[in-house]
């Protein structure tokens, strides 16, 4: 295979051993310290991908992704679904209000969810469907709360618990006053992010939010990635159905993930660009050392776009291979850190780990990019070298 003239020389100027050892030196430092950038990016985006999607996983598991309700009236408990988007993995019918809970010791807040099946929510599995209508029948106004409540409020099972409604009112003698409803604790759940919770039966708590029995607030969806909430409103438009999602409760915590990995992205990015900026120190270097050669090689016939392809190769092969080398030794320290953790610290840090393709092809871009930037002002300074002054005395 016949090589190019200027990627040809730019390659023996790269491979040969340069009277200039400064330069060279700069090079290498050059190399090093972009595989060492790649290498870090690599491995803080893998972590703060995985701790991302663990916080997902977890935290997101046990609220209602969404609940979509008509903008007039409720929805028919007899009615059929209606035609569920991709993202969708299933929906069920929901009541869901929040509720001030008052027990004889201690007053607390927290949202309640209405219930038929076990299957309606990720905290309600290890309950049987048998257990779970022995708990929450029809008409008993019973409540599972979280083991946080029930401790806060001093509750246990078979307390009584008053839940009052503060979005719906009603007028009294004394005034306006919440709607308002004792309930008895039949039993107690526990879950390690979700604390504020409590489960009763459908219909019972759409009595108190004064909706019938043969209806109910809304559809609660379950969606395969929770993250893909902005394309729910595609299928239900706002101008007849009203969405309320996680990012109410939880997408303050989330968009502060979100903005720590971006903040240590664009800081680890900027070793990469420290060490590219070396290219440009290195190659301008070369062009002063190799000033005679430029010029000869123009008097041979070279073109000053094949003087400046010279430099521009050279400056790429430097950070081909420093961004080929950080990629090989970030996949390898990443899909290992968890090994070296525990060589580090033998009690155990365990770090989820999530190595993203797109971000991969992204880092690797970037790097070759600004490599491919930082070689256009010394090839273009290489390109103006005159022969015939550089020539003058030899």
């Amino acid at each position: 295979m016949t090589l190019p003239i200027s990627f040809f020389i730019a390659l023996r100027y790269w491979r040969a051993k340069s009277a200039d050892r400064f330069g060279r030196l700069v090079s290498n430092l050059a190399s090093i310290g972009i595989m060492l950038g790649v290498c870090a990016l690599i491995i803080v985006l893998s972590v703060m991908n995985g701790l991302e999607n663990n916080q997902k996983q977890q935290v997101l598991a046990t609220i209602p992704h969404a609940i979509i309700s008509p903008l007039q009236g409720h929805i028919e408990l007899s009615d059929s679904l209606p035609i569920l988007p991709k993202e969708v993995q299933s929906a069920v019918a929901i009541n869901s209000t929040d509720v001030i809970l008052q027990s004889a010791n201690a007053v607390s807040a927290g949202k309640v969810i209405g219930v038929q099946k076990e299957t309606d929510d990720p905290l309600l599995l290890n309950f049987s469907a048998s257990e779970l209508q022995q708990l929450l029948p029809k008409g008993g106004f019973r409540v599972i709360i979280s083991s946080q409540l029930a401790q806060q409020l001093k509750l246990q099972v078979g307390d009584k618990v008053r839940l009052m409604i503060t979005e719906n009112s009603q007028y009294t003698p004394f005034g306006r006053v919440p709607v308002q409803r004792l309930f008895t604790v039949s039993a107690v759940y526990f879950s390690p992010f979700e604390n504020s919770t409590i489960f009763t039966e459908l219909t019972d708590i759409g009595r108190l939010m004064r909706i019938s029995t043969t209806q109910a607030e809304g559809y609660r969806l379950f969606l395969q990635d929770p993250f893909l909430i902005t394309e729910l409103s595609r299928s239900f438009p706002t101008e007849k159905w009203k969405i309320k999602d996680w990012r109410t409760q939880k997408g303050e915590f989330f968009q502060a993930v979100k903005m720590e990995k971006n903040m240590m992205g664009l800081l680890v990015s900027l070793m990469i660009i420290v060490a590219v900026s070396n290219i440009v120190t290195s190659l301008s270097l070369m062009v002063v050392d190799k000033q005679g050669e430029i010029a000869i090689l123009q008097t041979q016939g070279l073109k000053h776009k094949q003087i400046q392809q010279i430099f521009i190769f050279q400056g790429l092969i430097v950070g081909a291979i420093g961004t080929l080398s950080g990629l090989l030794l970030g996949l390898i320290l990443t899909l290992n850190l968890n090994h070296i953790l525990t060589l580090i610290n033998p009690y155990g840090i365990y770090l989820p780990i999530e190595i993203n393709n797109v971000q991969i092809i992204m880092i690797l871009v970037f790097s070759l990019l600004l490599s491919l930037l930082s070689t256009l002002y010394p090839a273009y300074r290489a390109a103006k070298t005159e022969p015939a002054v550089v020539l003058r005395y030899e």
